[in-house]
This record gives structure tokens, C-alpha cells and sequence, in this order.
């Protein structure tokens, strides 16, 4: 360019009223052990010297090229519109080239386009000759596309080569896989035995490059920042190294934490509050060994903040539970009173002081319940103001008013203080008689079908085998008669005898399996038929006065019928008895 605006100058005119032709061009270079400049001639760069060598700091290339300039004239065929694009190092260079160039397919328009995009290269100091070997394949690519598709519709990028692209470090860094692709936005991150938690990825040199105007490319060191903020605790976490990282294993179930500057698997956490505002939820999932404390100073405020979702193996509660909150854990202890709108999940067992919202568990035990719900299979209760109890087994020291009670087997109460109260046996109201139910009707569908099908088969086989019997027979008299001639005609006929002895004993044997395969059936049927029965199997138990305000109802799980009663006075048991083809109520004090 310098030679250029001087001739300019010269001339007194403006630089882009010149262009030039590239008449040739050399390269040399110096290396590690050259005192002089070494001339490249035609030969490759790598033949001449190492990849090691170029990319280092002392390595210096230059050109010195012959041009003839001359004042610019449009050429005649060729009207290229492109410029020229690299990456931040300038070791690659690409040539972008504008949807409104005119490129004819015309003899030679290969070596136009070659010649107009490297003296485009000369013009911004970039060598040529060094990187550009795929340029005639790129080109003639180009021209194809023109070719099959006719003239270009958007701007196109033609790879004009690359040089010796630097190669960046990798600075040392910690991934904490445990709280990657995780979708929910748990306060903690549950982790299983085994699991990947976290990786210290090990810092890596860089290579410096060579730019395509010749210049050398720095790369700076790697960046070490957390080698040693890494401490484990051994007891739950184990390593595993390599060459590139070293990888962070869980050996317990739980939840990351660092304690101390000590990375650990634990168990049980205490915090003062869950809210959106603090915490978030705290979902890690009822596998992970997670206990979960939540024991908050100030009383005015919920322990667990209205919205917020606990998903925990063992969840501890000093305060109360927020509306719209849920709860899912194995074992849930709540000190305080939960939210009418709360929702509660146990899979083993509750316990709770004040229960006002929605609780479903295996085994329920309440302080005061009042105007909640309670799904359950045993249900122990002190005080029950309102509400709605299901479950199989129901227990209550004291009832007020309000309240529907609904049981399998049993309801047991101390003393009934209020009026209002319905108490019912309905055992299609319990969701596991229903599945009981279910499951033995289609194994009796299935014994039913099983037990045809192969009576069916063993009535064919025993017919067929009976039609045998005077050949057994003849064949018994054979091997008789053979014996006492001395004669070895009977090995055949002994081998046949054989054969219909199996068959016998298989055919033995599958009447007894069809007879097993019968008793079970009636086993199931009797089954099925108790569960039916269940109403006449369930009790009602008070141990205090009725005082006519009360219901009791007892419902038909086949006809669903209902058998209704209000007691008045000292009646300790009420059940249902079966008499004839009707049931009655039976009380007894």
C-alpha cells in the first residue's frame, strides 16, 4: 500500500485510481540456528523447518513481491464484490463475496478470481502462497454452485486458508455436575452413591500461533485459580483422576454442602424457614437419605412459606406449614399446625400437632384435627373438631362436631362430645380394598380361563391314552412270553412300555396340578368374598354415651345399600349382622 500512495503521489492522482498485477513473489525466513535469511524457493514451509519453530516467538517470515502498477481499469467479464473476514488472531482468512458480483463461467475465470482475491490479500498485508493450497478447490466449488444453481442469491463465504491458528489455554475449573441438568430449582441438590458431583478440570498449556501477515500470536499461561479450594471429606466422597481432570464421586446418599471449606455428602439440614424468598423449594427426592429441620425463633411466621414444595426423606418441623405449601417425605413431624390449603404426601408416618389442611399417609397420628383431611391406613387422633377421616383402622380420644369418619375394619372412639358427626363403614371408600378388589377378581378370571383351557388338554390326553390300553396290554403279554422263551425280541416293546409309563405319570401329574390349580381358585373365591363380606366384618366402637345427635352407617360394598342407625345411651359395640337374606344392625353394650 506504501508503494502504492506513492506512486500516487507521484502521479498526482488518487490511490484508487491504481491497481497493480503480482509478477511474482518470495519468502524467507529465520529460524532457531539461521544467521541469515533463508530463501523458500518452492519448496513447502514444513519441509523446510518444524511446526515448533514457526509457532515460536524468535521464528520471523517475510515476502518481498514484483508488481507492475498501472491505472485501474474495470475488467471486462469479471465485476468481483467481495471483502475480506478473519478471526480475532488473524490466522484464517475467508472471502465474503457480495450477491451482486457478475462471475461469467467463461475459459480462465478461475485465474481472474484467484488473482483479484490475493491482490485483495497483498492489499491487507496478508501473505500469499503459504496457506492458500485448497484456494483453486474452493473456487471451482464456487463456480459449480453458479453452475447447478445460476448466480449467487446471498452472500457466500469462499475458505481462502489458514496459517497456524494459536491454541487457547484451558484455565483449571470446577463443574458441579450435581446441579447441572436439573430442572427443578431445589434450595439443595440431592445426590445418590455413585453419582458424579462434581470435577476439578485440570489447567492445560496453550500453543502460540502464526498469523497469516506473518506475525507472531502470544498465548498467555493457563489461569490456576481452584487447586487447592478443593478438600473432601473421604468418609462420603471418593475421587478418580486422569490425565485431564479429576472426578468427584458421592459413596453415601444426600446433599452437597461445603462445611468449613470441606466438601461433604450430608444427611440432615437445619435451617430456620422455607419460603420462595429464602429458600425456594427443596425437592431432592424420597431415595436421597435427606432430613430435613426446620426450627424457626419467630412465631408469627410460617416455618414452611405458603407455595413452597418439600420433597425429603425426613421431613422436621418446629413451626407451621404455609397454604398452597407441599410436602412429600417418608416421615413428617410438624411441632406447630398445617395450612388448610397445605398438601401432605407420607409414605410411612405423621405426626402432627394441629392438622387444618390435606395429609395422605400410611399411619396418621394428630394432636387436634380441625376441619383437615386425612387419607390413611391407621389414624390415631386426640382431638377432632370437623374434618374428614378415611382409613382402615380409625382411632379418637375425643369428637366434637362435624366430622365424617369413614373406615374399612374399625372405628374406636373415647368420648363424643358434639353432634353432627357421621360415622361410616364403607369399605369402597379405602382406595387399597378397591385395589384388592380389582387384583382378585382378574386373578379369578384368569385361575377360571387357565384351569379350562388345561382340563380341556388333560381330557384329550386321557382319551388318547385309554385307547392305548390293549396295545399295553399286548405288549405286556409279549414281553411275558419273551422272558420265558430266553428270546431278545422284547428290547423294543420294553422301550415302549416306557414311553406309555411317562405318559402315564405326566398325565397323573397334571390332574393334581388341575386339582391345586381348583383349590386355589376356591381360596381366592372365599378371598374375594370376605372382602365383599366386609361391612359385616367391620365394628364401630365408643366407649362413652351416645346422645342421639350422631349417625352411624353402615354401606353394602356389592349392593352399596346403606344401614343407618343414631344410638341413644351406653353402646359400646355397633356392627352389622348378617340374618337370612338381610342385614341388620347389632348393638352392644
Amino acid at each position: 500500500m506504501a508503494d502504492l500512495l506513492q506512486t500516487a503521489n507521484a502521479q498526482g492522482i488518487p490511490a484508487d485510481d491504481l491497481d497493480f498485477d503480482l509478477l511474482s513473489y518470495e519468502t524467507y525466513f529465520k529460524g532457531t540456528i539461521d544467521e541469515d535469511w533463508q530463501n523458500l524457493r518452492d519448496c513447502i514451509l514444513l519441509d523446510r523447518t518444524t511446526e515448533s519453530e514457526i509457532r515460536s516467538k524468535i521464528f520471523i517470515i517475510r515476502q518481498e513481491y514484483q508488481i507492475r502498477i498501472h491505472e485501474y481499469k474495470a475488467h471486462p467479464y469479471l465485476d468481483l464484490r467481495f471483502s475480506l473476514a478473519t478471526d480475532k488472531s488473524k490466522s484464517k482468512v475467508v472471502a465474503i463475496i457480495e450477491p451482486s458480483s457478475k462471475i461469467p463461467l467463461k475459459k480462465g475465470v478461475q485465474e481472474w478470481l484467484k488473482e483479484a482475491i490475493r491482490a485483495k490479500m497483498l492489499r491487507h498485508e496478508f501473505l500469499v502462497g503459504l496457506y492458500d493450497g485448497n484456494l483453486d478447490r474452493e473456487i471451482n466449488r464456487l463456480l459449480l454452485k453458479i453452475q447447478k444453481e445460476g448466480p449467487l442469491s446471498a452472500h457466500y463465504k469462499l475458505p481462502i486458508g489458514e496459517f497456524f491458528p494459536p491454541v487457547l489455554p484451558i484455565d483449571d475449573k470446577i463443574i458441579l455436575h450435581f446441579k447441572q441438568n436439573k430442572e427443578s430449582k431445589s434450595f439443595i441438590e440431592g445426590v445418590q452413591p455413585g453419582e458424579l458431583i462434581f470435577e476439578y478440570i485440570f489447567p492445560k498449556h496453550g500453543r502460540d500461533g502464526r498469523g497469516c501477515d506473518g506475525s507472531f500470536i502470544e498465548v498467555p499461561e493457563p489461569k490456576v485459580k481452584y487447586a487447592s479450594y478443593i478438600v473432601i471429606n473421604e468418609e462420603t466422597i471418593y475421587s478418580e483422576e486422569d490425565a485431564s481432570s479429576i472426578r468427584f464421586y458421592a459413596s453415601v446418599s444426600g446433599f452437597v454442602e461445603r462445611k468449613k471449606g470441606t466438601f461433604t455428602v450430608s444427611q440432615e439440614l437445619h435451617i430456620e424457614s422455607a419460603s420462595f424468598k429464602k429458600t425456594g423449594s427443596i425437592e431432592t427426592g424420597l431415595e436421597k437419605e435427606i432430613s430435613l429441620k426446620i426450627k424457626r425463633n419467630e412465631s408469627n411466621e410460617d416455618s414452611i412459606g405458603s407455595g413452597v414444595t418439600i420433597d425429603v426423606q425426613k421431613l422436621d418441623v418446629s413451626g407451621t406449614v404455609g397454604g398452597n405449601s407441599k410436602i412429600q417425605a417418608c416421615e413428617v413431624n410438624i411441632g406447630a399446625q398445617t395450612h388448610r390449603n397445605s398438601h401432605i404426601n407420607v409414605t410411612e408416618v405423621a405426626n402432627i400437632h394441629l392438622h387444618r389442611g390435606n395429609l395422605t399417609a400410611k399411619e396418621a397420628n394428630i394432636d387436634i384435627l380441625e376441619s383437615g383431611k386425612v387419607e390413611a391406613d391407621i389414624v390415631r387422633v386426640k382431638k377432632m373438631v370437623g374434618g374428614e377421616l378415611t382409613a382402615r383402622e380409625i382411632h379418637i380420644d375425643i369428637l366434637y362436631s362435624n366430622a365424617r369418619i369413614t373406615a374399612l375394619e374399625s372405628i374406636t372412639i373415647g368420648t363424643i362430645e358434639g353432634e353432627g358427626n357421621k360415622l361410616i363403614i364403607d369399605p369402597h371408600s379405602i382406595e387399597c380394598y378397591q385395589d384388592k378388589i380389582s387384583a382378585l377378581e382378574i386373578d379369578i378370571r384368569d385361575k377360571v380361563s387357565r384351569i379350562q383351557m388345561e382340563s380341556k388338554e388333560f381330557a384329550n390326553r386321557q382319551l388318547s391314552f385309554k385307547e392305548k390300553n390293549s396295545r399295553i396290554k399286548q405288549i405286556q403279554q409279549r414281553v411275558i412270553n419273551a422272558q420265558k422263551n430266553g428270546t431278545e425280541s422284547m428290547k423294543a416293546d420294553l422301550i415302549r412300555l416306557q414311553q406309555y409309563k411317562i405318559e402315564a405319570e405326566t398325565l397323573k401329574k397334571s390332574h393334581e396340578d388341575i386339582k391345586l390349580s381348583e383349590e386355589h381358585l376356591i381360596a381366592l373365591k372365599d378371598e374375594l368374598n370376605k372382602l365383599y363380606a366386609a361391612d359385616l366384618h367391620a365394628v364401630v366402637t365408643h366407649h362413652g354415651i351416645y346422645n342421639g345427635k350422631n349417625r352411624i352407617v353402615f354401606i353394602d360394598p356389592k349392593t352399596r345399600q346403606e344401614y343407618g342407625i343414631t344410638p341413644e345411651g351406653k353402646v359400646t359395640h355397633i356392627r352389622l349382622r348378617q340374618e337370612g337374606d338381610e342385614k341388620k344392625i347389632l348393638l352392644e353394650s
